[in-house]
Formats: C-alpha cells, sequence, structure tokens
C-alpha cells in the first residue's frame, strides 16, 4: 500500500498507522514484536474509512 499512498505512523498510537489521503486508519491493541511464535501485533484489528474531512478535527471545514 506504501507504494501507492502515503502511511504514517499514529502519533497518539504508534501501533496504529494512516493514509489520509484515502482517508483510512489501520489499528491494532499494540506493535508487534520480534517473536515470530507471538501472532498478536502482527494483524490489524479494524480499519476506519473516514469521509472528506474526518482528520480535519471538529469544526475545522
Amino acid at each position: 500500500m506504501s507504494e501507492i499512498t502515503t502511511i504514517v505512523a499514529a502519533e497518539d498510537d504508534p501501533a496504529s498507522f494512516v493514509a489520509p489521503d484515502l482517508l483510512l486508519s489501520f489499528w491494532r491493541p499494540f506493535q508487534g514484536d520480534d517473536d515470530p511464535e507471538d501472532e498478536q501485533g502482527y494483524y490489524f484489528n479494524s480499519v476506519l474509512l473516514a469521509r472528506p474531512g474526518y482528520y480535519d478535527g471538529p469544526g475545522q471545514r
């Protein structure tokens, strides 16, 4: 996906990432680690698809 658009780590949650140009956000409860036996943190638990203006915050249109 990073070949298509900019993806940045969320400022308030380093285990989450945002693709602001696509209005997408990917969330997982914590970051993955280097233990290949532990699958937690390697997969996102939810994806947010937002409408234009969502990342602007309330009242900033």
